[in-house]
């Protein structure tokens, strides 16, 4: 997918959270159709319920907001309209990687919230040891593990203890080396380093977190605005860590396509593949069929990536074909472009 489609699927602003009935929603460039809770809202919709339909929105801002019953509203109205906001930076280039290299997971081309992040990499199958270092201006931390210490399912993590503190603004980068002589540095992706956010920005979204916190809303939704609020900062890292911490019963079609979204924003198309297959597994059951379009795309571009070219290419066509068949002539556009270039 082009990077400004993958962003724009990463940064919705809004979401329905409670629909009583009936409710349609016209996009830019569409025709009205059905839609239901968990679905995103983009500036520019236009919301229109059924008499005695009771609808509620989660805005961007935490803040959740009351849509009149009976008329045709613009999304505009309900919601301050989303901030402009770092979180579109381009996708990194995946490169190939194999199951005894130590690659890193996370924090990997982020920002972070936090200064002690969770380290995360790929379990090297063969390894017993593994030396972690953090590496900034002025900053050498490392430390030694043992598998059986920080490895579990395939990945091993450890949370970095701030005793050489993380300071805003400087690039840090992660390496992981084995005692079977392989490095995380073997993965020759650009662009994998890491800075803590400056202090101004953080309060602003902490914020917005406590109250997205403090709503009445069902958890999967909280989850999920909170993961959607970090992505938009690029606090990609952070964003990860939410939805993969969610129960399995909190997780909705849109917290696995943004999972997936995530992850291939960070070059790791391993790790977005099953995210993605969940999202598409689930859309079977539900109204969303923009999420199965970005989702099958999504999938589409990881089964590119790792040479499945013409499956790739063809999960593509069938998420252009979606949009088509509902009228979304922007992501049609957009698809067209990508496969384009594939050719």
């Amino acid at each position: 997918m082009s990077g400004s489609l993958l962003s724009k699927q990463v940064l919705a602003a809004h979401r329905i959270v409670e629909a009583t009935g009936k409710v349609e929603l016209k996009r830019q460039n569409s025709s009205y159709r059905p839609v239901s809770e968990g679905t995103e809202l983009r500036s520019g919709d236009l919301l229109k319920p059924a008499s005695g339909v009771r609808v509620k929105v989660l805005c961007e801002d935490g803040k959740i907001r009351s849509v009149t019953a009976g008329v045709t509203t613009g999304i505009n109205q309900i919601c301050p309209p989303p901030r402009t906001r770092n979180g579109s930076r381009p996708i990194v280039k995946a490169r190939p990687v194999d199951r005894y290299m130590p690659y890193i997971i996370s924090p990997r081309a982020t920002r972070l919230l936090t200064y002690t992040p969770t380290l995360r990499w790929n379990d090297a199958t063969d390894a017993s040891r593994f030396t972690v270092t953090v590496r900034g201006r002025g900053l050498n931390w490392t430390q030694e593990f043992s598998r059986e210490q920080v490895c579990q399912d395939g990945i091993c993590k450890v949370v970095y203890p701030g005793s050489q503190p993380l300071q805003p603004g400087v690039s840090y980068k992660l390496i992981v080396e084995t005692d079977t002589n392989r490095a995380s540095t073997e993965d020759s992706t650009g662009g994998l380093g890491f800075k803590l956010i400056e202090s101004d920005q953080a309060r602003e979204i902490q914020v917005i977190a406590e109250r997205i916190q403090q709503q009445d809303v069902p958890d999967q939704f909280k989850g999920l605005a909170l993961a959607e609020l970090y992505a938009k900062s690029d606090l990609t890292a952070e964003a990860i860590e939410i939805l993969e911490g969610q129960e399995n019963d909190q997780k909705i079609v849109p917290s696995y396509r943004l999972l997936g979204d995530l992850y291939r924003r960070i070059g790791l198309v391993l790790e977005a593949e099953g995210p993605y297959s969940k999202a598409i597994e689930l859309t079977t059951a539900t109204q969303h069929w923009e999420e199965l379009a970005a989702a099958k795309a999504g999938l589409g571009e990881v089964n590119y990536a790792r040479g499945n070219r013409q499956e790739g290419v063809s999960m593509l066509e069938e998420a252009k074909a979606i949009y088509e068949q509902f009228g979304d002539r922007e992501q049609v556009g957009e698809l067209e472009k990508r496969l384009e270039q594939l050719k």
